[in-house]
């Protein structure tokens, strides 16, 4: 085809949309299905399934062009086999997804442990009690994808064996042949789907505008952060306040959400 935007069988087996700087709107939609089967098919070559998602704050399946679900048209899944994660309450509390949360790379779990490469506090802290019952396999291996916005994606390849209970072999094979083409293909496919309208346009803070904006979001007060910086209050109000007003924020709280999506915002205070 002449215009072609996604390319799924280059000689490294990287899967990947060759990014543009056209809108979203001018890419070709019609290539994910093309890139999912492609996709499909080498999961399946390593005797695996998949199952994907590019923003686990909401689930949405991911479609075709057509609007088509990929999980059933494409990656094999039936509704039934799926029913565990269409119940939204439910499926946000999988173990699964929500190591996908709070893990920086791919790992592998099962009822008895989760299996990452570095462990990880709140890895161990994850409840695997009725494992198989809220994730619908016996084990699986989990590769999160972050992305731009502070958007979380993630796959879930669990064996075309059902009754399989270890992953290692497959989880060492899948992290040099699949994870790299299955991040690229979460990380487009959220690129051409991503709705700019809601998105912050990116705007450089001072350094004491984000040390402000960053003792906000370990929710302390004007008057706190004013003792903590030595400064006066109307010093950080003033501060929190220009802040809103380069973030195009309504107030303080989506200010922060802002901050944090175009990634001001230490995990620890300053």
């Amino acid at each position: 085809m002449a215009t072609r935007a996604l390319d799924l069988h280059q000689a490294s087996h990287h899967a990947w949309f060759p990014h543009r700087a056209e809108p979203t709107s001018t890419r070709p939609a019609q290539d994910i299905r093309a890139a999912a089967w492609s996709l499909e098919d080498m999961v399946r070559k390593e005797g695996l399934r998949i199952m994907a998602w590019h923003d686990l704050s909401t689930l949405a399946r991911m479609v075709d062009e057509k609007n088509q679900p990929l999980d059933t048209t494409v990656f094999g899944w039936s509704e039934q086999e799926l029913a565990a994660w269409h119940g939204c309450a439910k499926a946000m509390n999988s173990p699964l997804l929500s190591g996908a949360r709070v893990a920086g790379e791919p790992f592998w779990a099962n009822g008895r442990a989760i299996h990452a490469r570095i462990g990880s506090r709140a890895l161990g802290r994850i409840n695997l009690d009725d494992f198989d019952e809220l994730t619908s396999v016996r084990a699986a291996i989990v590769i999160p994808v972050q992305l731009p916005f502070g958007q979380i994606g993630a796959a879930i390849l669990s064996s075309s064996d059902p009754a399989k209970f270890h992953l290692a072999k497959e989880f060492a094979r899948a992290r040099e042949t699949l994870v790299p083409s299955i991040t690229r293909f979460l990380s487009d496919y959220a690129a051409i789907n991503r709705d700019d309208r809601f998105l912050p346009d990116y705007c450089p803070l001072s350094s004491r505008e984000i040390e402000c904006l960053t003792w906000v979001a370990h929710g302390k007060t004007d008057h706190e952060i004013s003792i903590i910086l030595g400064r006066s209050h109307a010093g950080v109000r003033y501060h929190i306040t220009r802040t809103c007003a380069k973030l195009d924020a309504v107030n303080r709280t989506h200010a922060v959400f802002r901050a944090v999506q175009l990634g001001y915002i230490s995990l620890t205070p300053p």
